[in-house]
């Protein structure tokens, strides 16, 4: 056996191997983003919740600007966390909720009729992109 076919066997060897890991490494990250994109999702339901607490309130004449700022954050916060799990739509409508929430007067009431950012929903687009993510994991 000459020294090349050992080191060509060898190579041959090492790039199945590392093919191997490569696509192992790969199943592990769909699986993984999986798991962050349903936690997001799981997220966004919980923020829904705290701001229907929140408007409830409101309804009644208790105005907290410090809860306001923090509903303006925690909705932004979930949009980029959404955005980089390309869940677009619904980072979309998380984003629009931070905004609305960092300054309600900056949308005309048309424009939110039309955006649609209704807690309904929100909770019905994230409601069917968990029942998909179950779907598709096997985790």
């Amino acid at each position: 056996m000459s020294v090349e076919s050992v080191a060509a066997g060898g190579i041959a060897k090492s790039v199945a191997t590392h093919i191997l890991k490569w696509l192992t490494n790969l199943n592990r990250a769909k699986k993984e983003r999986k798991r962050e994109s349903l936690k997001a999702v799981n997220k966004v339901v919980s923020l829904i919740r705290k701001t229907t607490a929140y408007s409830r309130g409101l309804r009644v004449g208790q105005q907290d600007f410090g809860m306001e700022a923090m509903l303006a954050e925690d909705w932004s916060n979930l949009a980029h966390a959404l955005s980089e799990l390309k869940l677009i739509a619904l980072a979309k409508k998380c984003d629009l909720n931070g905004r609305y929430w960092a300054d309600s007067s900056q949308f005309t009431p048309e424009f939110l009729l039309q955006a649609d950012i209704s807690f309904d929903t929100i909770e019905k687009i994230t409601r069917n992109l968990a029942a998909q993510i179950n779907a598709d994991s096997k985790y």
